[in-house]
């Protein structure tokens, strides 16, 4: 570091230490956003609010891929608000849990825009009695909106809904509308 600095003026060295605190630090309020989102998702009551809540006011959430649900997809927190809030009843209990972090600070140069790629787990109890496996990974985009982080994009993409006594190789794919 001596030497970097008798080579560096010191607002340069100042400079370049701040942007890389700003990314260790964007890079945690991320995982910590992500960790919230899962929270949400499996909130007992108001979980539309709690979920839309994280997403920016044109923030997207997509279920992508071969078993994806299409039909599914919200945009806006409204949209959010009442996909989510659907899924109390269709689902009344789920537990996420979110792993294999991989997130890029400064897509495009900009400090404020992100990506995430994230693997997920979730055990669920389907239209009151069904207890689910369900696996995939989050494609996300993420910007800083006043000082914080929110998703933008959300892409779901399963790698498989099956009942939990079954596995996914004997159903890799079960609809639950």
């Amino acid at each position: 570091m001596t030497d970097l600095a008798a080579d560096t003026d010191v607002g340069a060295l100042v400079a370049a230490l701040a942007a890389r605190v700003d990314v260790l630090e964007s890079e945690k309020a991320i995982e910590q956003l992500m960790v919230g989102y899962m929270a949400a998702t499996d909130a007992e009551s108001g979980k539309g609010r709690k979920v839309a809540a994280l997403f920016t006011e044109d923030g997207s959430w997509e279920s992508v891929g071969p078993h994806g649900n299409p039909g599914w997809a919200a945009t806006g927190h409204e949209a959010l608000i009442k996909k989510f809030d659907r899924n109390v009843e269709r689902m009344p209990f789920s537990a996420h849990f979110v792993t294999n972090t991989a997130i890029q600070v400064g897509v495009d140069g900009d400090p404020d825009k992100a990506t995430g790629r994230f693997m997920y787990f979730q055990a669920c109890t389907y239209r009151g009695d069904q207890p689910l496996w369900i696996a995939g990974k989050y494609d996300n985009d993420f910007r800083r909106v006043n000082g914080m982080w929110l998703l933008s994009y959300m892409r779901v993409h399963n790698f498989f809904t099956t009942p939990f006594d079954q596995g996914w190789v004997k159903v890799p794919h079960m609809q639950t509308p």
